[in-house]
């Protein structure tokens, strides 16, 4: 068995699904689990609602409602007008869904009040009614398909926004429900991003958490691979929206992915990695509007080449100083500084430390970092740096690659921090964001060009 996950740029119109459908029609053999996101930009209505609804604006959720159900009601048509036994019941099942959302979010509208899990409750609606619709169309296509509700098999903690999975109970849920329903079908289609806590309530994985359902039910099942189907040919040796001529990486490591997701590249959701890895299962991530590349791999680190894969970047860093007027030691400095941090769940993407100074890289839009700072300052003084940038050289063995710190500071002009991550998979330096693009240019044909 594969599992087979397509994003919602893959499944954003009738156009889209109809390349779906042909891609997962060729591996019918394999017995594809398929894995769908909302359609491209569903989610974003959807959290639009929810704030709206909070905000007691009703005359804006009937609106985004009504766009919501015609533009989903347009795609089953598209898709279905050539079976109007099955375009009917399409039309019911997601009427019947978006009737329910319109329900709730009136209740949400009359208290101005939205709790998270009654955000993730409306928000997971893109999913539940993106592969109804597509369901459908497999079996227009002659494709036998049974949709099943993701909610039945990943199973989470009551973070209801970014939930964390039980993968004991979600893997024999798993195997359980779609050793069932698979029986005397072609393929089974579930949804990503979409979970339920242990007492039944919706919950889901994060944004951009379908990635990461995708493994699961890959670890799950112990999948012959993981396909996660995008709208770029593999993953890149840097974001090509930013740089020009990047790179198609044929294959990485594991830790290599995990690697490039913590430090800003636009790959896989962060998590994805561990549920594959844990049973040493394939990535593949391909481009559903090329089906014809062979995309990138990621496996085991022994069949991975050494050497840089990629150049990532995140913008809206900070940099801080903390300088205390003593000699405290690296281990009191480190304490000192990072008890508050932890108490205020501030993430922290680099750290150094001396006898009396410790320096912090992070990103800039936490609203818990203020009260941290505070309590750091009552000890120690406290300068912070905005607009800062971040630059990582990602790679197994690429520590000390020739004149890569030479090149970042000759592009960038100034480097506040050059550092080496603890796994030896990174060289990280932070810069000002307004040389971001002219020294992400410089250090990837520097790289990958020579």
């Amino acid at each position: 068995m594969i599992v087979m996950k397509f994003g919602g740029t893959s499944v954003q119109d009738e156009e889209a699904i109809g390349r779906v459908i042909s891609i997962v029609g060729s591996r019918l053999k394999e017995k594809p689990l398929v894995v769908v996101s909302a359609l491209a930009r569903v989610t974003k209505v959807l959290c639009s609602i929810a704030e709206e609804a909070e905000a007691q604006h009703e005359d804006a959720v009937k609106n985004s409602l009504a766009q919501l159900r015609e533009r989903h009601f347009n795609l089953a048509k598209a898709l279905l007008s050539e079976r109007p036994d099955l375009l009917e019941n399409c039309l019911r099942d997601v009427e019947a869904r978006i009737s329910r959302l319109e329900t709730f979010v009136s209740g949400v509208c009359q208290i101005g009040e939205l709790s998270r899990r009654s955000e993730a409750r409306i928000i997971s609606t893109g999913e539940l009614l993106s592969s109804t619709i597509i369901a459908y169309a497999f079996n227009a296509k002659g494709i036998s398909c049974q949709w099943i509700d993701a909610r039945r098999m990943i199973t989470t903690d009551d973070n209801y926004m970014s939930a964390r999975p039980d993968l004991a109970i979600t893997e024999a849920n798993v195997k359980r429900i779609i050793g069932m329903e698979s029986k005397g079908v072609d393929l089974v289609l579930t949804q990503g991003f979409v979970a339920s806590t242990a007492e039944g309530s919706t919950s889901v994985l994060g944004f951009e958490g379908s990635d990461y359902s995708a493994a699961i039910f890959g670890m799950a099942l112990t999948a012959e691979r993981v396909e996660i189907w995008t709208d770029v040919d593999g993953i890149q040796s840097a974001d090509p929206r930013v740089v020009s001529n990047t790179k198609r990486i044929v294959a990485l490591s594991y830790e290599e992915a995990a690697e490039m997701a913590a430090m800003g590249a636009r790959v896989l959701h962060p998590l994805t990695i561990e549920p594959a890895r844990k049973k040493n299962i394939p990535i593949m991530v391909l481009n559903s509007k090329n089906p014809e590349c062979k995309g990138s791999t990621v496996l085991r680190g022994d069949e991975s080449p050494d050497g840089p894969k990629s150049v990532a970047s995140r913008t809206g860093i900070l940099y801080i100083k903390v300088a205390s007027p003593k000699i405290e030691g690296v281990t009191a400095m480190l304490g000192k500084v990072f008890a508050p941090l932890y108490a205020n769940k501030i993430y922290v993407t680099l750290a150094k430390a001396t006898e009396s100074e410790v320096y912090l890289v992070l990103p800039e839009d936490d609203d818990r970092l203020e009260a941290a700072l505070k309590s750091i300052e009552s000890w120690a003084d406290v300068t912070v740096y905005r607009d800062k940038a971040l630059i990582s050289v990602i790679g197994r063995n690429i520590v000390g690659l020739e004149g890569l710190g030479d090149k970042v500071i000759e592009a960038s002009g100034k480097v506040y921090v050059a550092n080496v991550s603890a796994n030896m998979l990174s060289e990280n330096f932070v810069i000002d964001s307004e040389r971001l693009s002219a020294t992400l240019d410089g250090i990837h044909a520097y790289i990958f060009n020579r």
